[in-house]
């Protein structure tokens, strides 16, 4: 039951609405309306006296519920507990507020000092009896502190281990691979190793960025392994480290039945030839240009997920091995080539052009002689394929030159649309092999959704030090892993959704409080019933489902 409470200041009464909850054992305040001064207050209670019931407040609740339900099913807390050193602020326990940041960075990403005014409009502070105002950027801030790189490791594997026991998920095939964020450390900081500058995917060459290595299942995309490392470090250097990291966090999973999926920017002989562990990846054609030879005509087709992919299948010897390679053809992949090409075949048509204007005027310095032009048209085609289709000729200090079609068509015959697969299970047949290589593209997703400004995203990221950086990633790959765990709990209740549109989906139930007619004068006490508001048919499916977790 909720009561009134007076608050006078400076000779004004002010009046709110209040409800009582232990905390630890201690009484402690919660503020559920503002009504203003006694005037505002009258015209309030003549409002719900005129009227059946009133709305008082309504919270955001689908999706901060669900999540922390699902933390409480894998038991999140007591692994984290056990993982970091016992601290607590303003009576909040480390595992609590660490949980509360991954939710927030599932449902609505921003940085702690934004987490406040999210938190306090979800029906989060009095499921937990924690007032939002408390959480505070410097709360997190001392919250995340002393919790060292193992130990973060130590809860990592104590989740993933804990979540591998509860749900069927195969570690059969797992996916690896990389990505980097930029961050917002100064320029002039060099005390971070993780935060250097390097070839960021989002171009944002401007900051230093950190990196990261995930593994995830194949199937549902959960992270299993993490590791951040230096953004000046390379994929194929990261590579070597990171498998023998993995080598240590699977005890109990025989590497020897593991198939690793991974990109080609991974391969170097060495790397390829130390792998333990069964292997498909991509593989660059020009370490083996002869492929390019087999004709078009000689594919195959295989059936991958619904559609017909053009395959030939080949025993080759790679750096000293012998591997199966499947050669595919991708229209996709063609048309884009075919586009670059032509965009590469008008770029040089133009400085041509341009240098032909250059050799008419009188007043150009440039080397007129012919061993000069021929330097200069060289760099002009110095592209790829460029060479082969655009012929010139220099005639009386003038550049003439063709585009020979019929070399283009032979160009884009032989080497377009064609990608190289490679791997060491022999015996699977070529649809399976294909259809683990193409699940790769989930890994592939979740780094985009780490990107966007929606949901699960890892920026922005404000951290200076190296060890608050590792906690910040270990906090929102946790909040992707539950969120990973909730889509499998509908999936296997028959409710295949992704886990952007089910976030999205569950954001919008919202939680009313409704106060009735039964206004207690005396002991100015007021009820409040607390109910979803209307739901569509797919929200009342998947809330059905949330309720029975």
């Amino acid at each position: 039951m909720a009561s009134i409470q007076k608050k006078t200041v400076k000779g004004i009464d002010y009046w709110y609405l209040i409800e009582l909850k232990r905390v630890n054992g201690k009484p402690k305040t919660f503020v559920l309306d503002y009504f203003g001064n006694t005037k505002a207050m009258t015209k309030h209670f003549l409002d719900i006296l005129s009227n059946k019931n009133r709305t008082i407040k309504s919270f955001s609740h689908g999706d901060s519920h669900a999540l922390m339900l699902m933390a409480k099913k894998i038991g999140i807390e007591e692994i984290l507990d056990a993982a970091f050193k016992n601290k607590k602020s303003h009576g909040i326990k480390r595992s609590t507020s660490l949980i509360l940041a991954a939710i927030h960075r599932v449902c609505r990403p921003g940085s702690k000092s934004e987490f406040a005014e999210w938190f306090k409009d979800t029906t989060l502070p009095q499921e937990l009896s924690i007032k939002p105002e408390i959480m505070t950027s410097q709360h997190f801030w001392e919250q995340m502190d002393n919790i060292t790189e193992e130990e973060l490791r130590n809860a990592e594997d104590a989740i993933t281990g804990k979540i591998l026991n509860m749900y069927h998920l195969n570690l059969d095939k797992v996916a690896l691979d990389y990505t980097n964020y930029f961050t917002y450390v100064s320029t002039d900081n060099e005390s971070s190793t993780l935060a250097k500058r390097g070839r960021n995917k989002q171009k944002r060459y401007d900051l230093k960025q950190c990196s990261l290595a995930i593994i995830t299942t194949k199937e549902s995309g959960l992270p299993l392994f993490s590791h951040v490392y230096a953004g000046n470090i390379n994929d194929q250097t990261e590579f070597r480290e990171y498998t023998k990291l993995l080598k240590e966090r699977l005890p109990d999973q025989s590497l020897e039945e593991i198939t690793l999926v991974f990109d080609g920017g991974s391969n170097t002989k060495e790397n390829l030839n130390s792998l333990t562990m069964h292997y498909i990846c991509s593989f660059s054609l020009s370490y083996c240009k002869e492929l390019y030879d087999i004709n078009i005509e000689d594919y195959g087709e295989a059936g991958v997920n619904n559609k017909m992919v053009r395959c030939h299948r080949i025993q080759k010897k790679i750096w000293g091995r012998e591997r199966t390679c499947l050669l595919t053809f991708s229209g996709k992949l063609y048309g884009g080539q075919k586009k670059e090409l032509n965009a590469g075949i008008a770029e040089a048509e133009n400085e041509l052009k341009e240098l032909n204007d250059k050799l008419n005027n009188e007043r150009s310095r440039i080397d007129k002689s012919e061993n000069g032009l021929k330097s200069r048209i060289k760099k002009i085609l110095n592209r790829r394929h460029i060479s082969d289709i655009i012929q010139t000729e220099i005639k009386e200090n003038k550049i003439t030159y063709k585009i020979n079609d019929t070399k283009k068509e032979e160009i884009m015959h032989k080497y377009f649309g064609k990608k190289l697969t490679i791997t060491d299970r022999d015996e699977w047949e070529t649809e399976k092999i294909l259809k683990t290589y193409y699940e790769q593209d989930a890994i592939e997703k979740i780094f985009r959704g780490t990107k966007n400004t929606d949901h699960f995203s890892m920026q922005p990221i404000y951290h200076w030090q190296d060890q608050k950086i590792r906690v910040h990633i270990f906090i929102c790959l946790l909040g992707l892993t539950l969120a990973t765990v909730l889509q499998k709990e509908l999936q296997d209740k028959g409710i295949a959704v992704s886990k952007d549109r089910l976030i999205g989906t569950l954001s919008q139930i919202r939680e009313c409080w409704i106060s009735d007619n039964d206004f207690d004068m005396e002991n100015k006490s007021i009820k409040i019933n607390k109910k979803l508001e209307y739901m569509d048919e797919q929200q009342e499916n998947i809330w059905g489902i949330i309720e029975s977790i």
